[in-house]
């Protein structure tokens, strides 16, 4: 049942001053941990179960470990490419989201809103 709850994403409608709206994409691991992404500022976040390690990278800037979900970068270290089994993938110009896990995210003709979103995140 709770994987079920993990695979029911949540999506909320944010404000903010680059664009008409930012959609947050959730989800839940098996052990409780929440991660989001937002669609187009990309701002990704993460919650911890009781216990958790958190590990960072060489620089101390990137959380890389959560517990034991391993979240991974970009060469360059900006945006976030998997987090565990949940693969995260950009458009051509890596300025927004268009698919976390097996969700799609659609945008309209020129890109600047979310006109739809199809599966689930896992």
């Amino acid at each position: 049942m709770k994987k079920l709850v993990a695979t029911a994403m949540l999506l909320l409608l944010i404000p903010t001053l680059g664009f008409g709206q930012d959609m947050k994409v959730k989800w839940e691991d098996d052990d409780g941990r929440e991660f989001s992404i937002k669609v187009f500022s990309r701002e990704f976040s993460w919650g911890m179960a009781p216990g958790d390690d958190i590990k960072y990278d060489l620089y101390g800037k990137n959380v890389t470990k959560v517990g034991d979900v391993i979240i991974k970068y970009d060469l360059y270290g900006k945006k976030v490419t998997k987090v565990g089994d949940v693969i995260i993938k950009y458009d051509l110009y890596g300025k927004k989201v268009t698919k976390v896990g097996n969700l799609s995210i659609s945008y309209d003709l020129y890109g600047k809103k979310v006109t739809g979103t199809r599966g689930q995140v896992r």
